[in-house]
């Protein structure tokens, strides 16, 4: 019994800390960070797809097919671009793609 109690203090202690982990930005910092922080061709994304198209994958699948988990608080690829992960790691154009 008191295993138990001991191990629901610990999970609930787990939970409080990765909630205020996750709420230390306020508003006013959140919207700064999106605004001024991702390279050309990207936008700040609160949950980012886990799925990106890239160079070496281009047909990933839409966000809502995606069965990776959500990169919280990230700079994704625009629409039409793709990560060059062979590279410079910025998002460019499937043609500007590095062939290996």
């Amino acid at each position: 019994m008191q295993l138990i109690l001991l191990l629901v203090s610990l999970l609930m202690l787990i939970a409080t800390f990765i909630e205020a982990r996750d709420s230390d930005i306020d508003k006013k910092s959140l919207r700064t960070e999106r605004l001024g922080f991702c390279p050309r061709y990207e936008t700040w994304r609160k949950c980012g797809n886990g799925c990106e198209k890239s160079c070496t994958h281009p047909r990933q699948p839409p966000f809502s097919q995606c069965k990776l988990p959500c990169i919280p608080y990230s700079c994704r690829c625009n629409p039409g671009f793709y990560r060059d992960n062979q590279g410079t790691g910025r998002c460019v154009r499937l043609r500007r793609c590095k062939k290996w």
